[in-house]
């Protein structure tokens, strides 16, 4: 949009964004439309074209990343949701792909005790999918023998490492049969009040979604939070801790750990 030289030398560059964000956003500025160079047009017609545009990027980024949730609320629904998000959490950077994941939580806030609650679940069931497509790669394989070889005294301090892609969630919507219907091009009905335990991630084929029992849920994210191996058995039921052999070999098997390491923090984290 071009500017007044002199304007953009007074304000300084950061403050001229500022006002054309507040303008483009909010329809608010300190005086910025009399400082728009008109070149063949007004200083309302220039804003339109760039409120426009920036809306309707948004909206797209949002359709994008949030497939079901478009289908659940139809078109003009979902474009409305988009510019009211947009105007409560407007993208700090050129990159849309994150503005996303803050739509749940706004969800979850404006929709609390109405019938489209189920809605924020279906908002995190589909960010989970987001963040599962972009995880980093991992072609680590468990070893087994190395597992086996370590000291019993020492195996309550091991530390899993699950791949990059895993993603572990709770509803308590039954989202997980509306994504489903949405994946084989069926129509999409509101989800039932039902608790859900679910595991995202990428596999070759592209991401995989499946219900989780409540001892696997408690366990994996036991050791997606860090913990060690006798922390995660402590998270188990009394009664169900002698199953701690039979959730290793399936989530072993199944590819979701994929490493361990002997005592202390796993890499990457930060101890405090």
């Amino acid at each position: 949009m071009p500017a007044s030289p002199d304007t953009a030398h007074d304000l300084g560059l950061q403050d001229l964004q500022r006002q054309f964000v507040q303008e483009i956003l909010y329809r608010k500025s300190d005086g910025l439309r009399s400082q728009v160079v008109a070149n063949g047009l007004d200083a309302e017609r220039r804003l339109a074209i760039y409120r426009t545009n920036t809306r309707e990027t948004f909206a797209l980024a949002l359709e994008a990343a949030f497939p079901v949730l478009l289908a659940c609320m139809g078109g003009e629904q979902f474009r409305s949701l988009a510019w009211t998000f947009q105007r409560a959490w407007p993208s700090p950077a050129g990159n849309l792909f994150h503005v996303g994941a803050r739509l749940p939580g706004f969800l979850a806030d404006h929709l609390r005790g109405t019938e489209e609650e189920y809605l924020s679940d279906v908002a995190r069931l589909e960010w989970c999918v987001q963040e599962a497509l972009v995880a980093a790669d991992s072609s680590s394989v468990l070893d087994l023998t190395a597992l086996a070889a370590v000291p019993p005294d020492s195996q309550g301090e091991l530390r899993f490492v699950m791949h990059p892609s895993v993603g572990l969630l709770r509803t308590d919507y039954g989202v997980f049969a509306l994504w489903e219907a949405h994946q084989a091009g069926q129509p999409v009905e509101p989800a039932p009040r039902l608790t859900e335990c679910l595991l995202v991630r990428r596999l070759a084929e592209g991401v995989q979604l499946q219900r989780l029992a409540t001892l696997d849920i408690l366990w994996l994210e036991a050791l997606q939070d860090g913990g060690t191996l006798g922390e995660s058995i402590a998270a188990l039921p009394t009664g169900e801790q002698d199953q701690l052999g039979a959730l290793l070999v399936r989530w072993v098997a199944a590819g979701v750990i994929t490493d361990f390491a002997s005592g202390g923090p796993l890499a990457g984290e930060v101890t405090t």
